[in-house]
């Protein structure tokens, strides 16, 4: 508040226009925030002597004005260019005006410049009812962030709540705000502020706006780029990007972010990329049993040599198909070409924060569950409700409250085999073939076919995918005994023919 300006509701009938750009406009039409030039410290000199890259005017925001809090709460008083300096207080947001009772003191009125809180943190606050929350401008008349609860301006042309304070998105510093507030007095008709707000600046860490710090995905990245968290801005909730490319490697990803997955991953010699896993070659005639062929260094069906396929599908049977096709993962494996992989396996998370999908997020201790979630304290992941107090042995997960063996769901992909909750290699079998937790064959891995219950192949090999039933019917003693069978018949027919005249 400065004593020379708008001190009578006249101040409903000027317009004083901050730039073109600017982003809030008051009810009376006051575009702000504005610059007073009347020698004080102006928000844009602030924010450029604290290292922020953000549009003073641009970027100033009516949102977001309540806030999930966050372990590691802070609130330090950066600003004062009034004659008074009020204080900062927090309110449990339930969507009516809060009373001077619903009011925490975080930084009392007449502190001075550089004032921060010391106490217990909102989260950890007794008073704290476990939702949104909002704050509020004390000492004076009450202004507050949310601009619903503050005086409405009957008298203009259009009426609304005044604003009271703009609000930043901290540019250095993440899940931080900046609360700027004008401290004049506001009535029906008018208010006494000259719309720069500079009267008393906030910056408050440790909060995140609803909806923020999410896992969700970057839509113009791809790979591993693709993940993100979402972030709140001026302009509302975006996703950003929080892994960056790095070299090809053979694990069923896009490592660098090419939109090709294991292009060029390297592998031994004499072993080739195959579905995120480096295989062994295939040469000669002898290479493959179960009746595939060697096609590139392939065990693959006849059917699908002369196949060509689009990115992104293989050939199960002389059709392009999905590799992830009719794949059921277990646990916290996702399907990535034809493998079940832990996405958060060579993930390294900061102190704080768990692995999502890939993801770095911060626990559900310090950051509130999404709606329909809730926080399982032991893992500090959020799920289902009904899970928050379940503890489940490992190879088991949580479903409806219960724990369910996570194999006992799990269609594992071609070459893979559920063990302990986990796809994971499985043996070569008759060829490479594939036994499912019940004994079912599943598919034929690389060279070998799997084989139905009534004795049919249900795969083509390369590419192919879980079958649900089957019977082991095939095994390597079965060639074995084959081999030697035919080894045996050819040397008596060799002795008969050295016994014929």
């Amino acid at each position: 508040m400065k004593s020379s300006f708008f001190r009578s509701s006249l101040c409903a009938l000027c317009v004083v226009t901050a730039g073109a750009n600017a982003t809030v406009t008051e009810p009376n039409g006051l575009v702000v925030p504005t610059d007073s030039d009347n020698g004080e410290q102006q928000l844009y000199s602030l924010f450029s002597s604290r290292s922020e890259t953000f549009d003073w005017l641009a970027d100033a925001h009516t949102t977001p004005n309540k806030f999930s809090p966050l372990c590691g709460f802070t609130a330090t008083y950066v600003l004062n260019e009034a004659g008074s300096h009020f204080g900062l207080a927090w309110y449990n947001d339930t969507g009516t005006k809060p009373q001077a009772a619903d009011l925490h003191v975080l930084v009392p009125t007449n502190s001075p410049v550089g004032t921060s809180f010391s106490g217990t943190s909102i989260k950890s606050d007794p008073a704290y009812t476990g939702g949104l929350v909002g704050f509020a401008l004390v000492g004076g008349e009450t202004h507050y962030s949310n601009p619903a609860y503050n005086n409405v301006c009957t008298a203009c042309s259009t009426p609304a709540p005044w604003v009271t304070a703009v609000i930043y998105s901290s540019t250095v510093t993440a899940n931080a705000y900046y609360l700027c507030f004008e401290d004049g007095q506001t009535t029906n008709t008018g208010w006494i502020n000259d719309g720069d707000f500079n009267d008393d600046v906030y910056f408050v860490t440790g909060v995140s706006c609803e909806g923020g710090g999410q896992p969700c995905s970057v839509g113009t990245a791809s790979g591993i780029c693709a993940p993100g968290l979402s972030q709140c801005g001026a302009a509302g909730i975006t996703c950003r990007q929080v892994n960056q490319p790095r070299a090809e490697a053979c694990n069923g990803l896009d490592d660098n972010c090419n939109g090709k997955v294991d292009d060029g991953a390297p592998c031994p010699a004499s072993q080739n990329c195959f579905q995120g896993a480096c295989v062994n070659a295939c040469a000669g005639e002898f290479g493959c049993l179960g009746g595939k062929m060697c096609h590139d260094n392939f065990c693959v069906d006849p059917e699908c040599v002369t196949v060509s396929c689009d990115a992104g599908l293989v050939c199960t049977a002389g059709a392009c198909r999905g590799p992830c096709d009719g794949v059921v993962c277990p646990g916290a494996q996702l399907c990535r070409v034809g493998r079940c992989v832990d996405p958060c396996v060579d993930v390294v998370c900061e102190t704080g924060q768990v692995c999502s999908g890939g993801t770095c997020v911060t626990g559900c201790d310090c950051q509130p569950c999404p709606s329909g979630k809730a926080c399982d304290s032991a893992t500090k992941r959020c799920v289902e409700p009904s899970c928050a107090s379940v503890t489940c042995t490992t190879g088991t997960s949580c479903v409806s409250g219960q724990c369910v063996a996570d194999c006992s769901r799990a269609v594992c992909p071609a070459g893979q085999q559920c063990t302990a909750g986990a796809c994971v290699p499985a043996p070569p079998r008759d060829g490479g073939g594939v036994t499912s937790a019940d004994g079912g064959r599943l598919d034929g891995g690389l060279d070998g076919g799997a084989t139905s219950g009534d004795g049919g192949s249900t795969d083509a090999g390369v590419g192919g995918v879980a079958a649900t039933s089957g019977c082991n019917c095939g095994s390597t003693e079965l060639h074995l005994m084959v081999l030697m069978a035919a080894f045996t018949l050819a040397l008596r027919r060799r002795k008969w023919s050295l016994r014929a005249p």
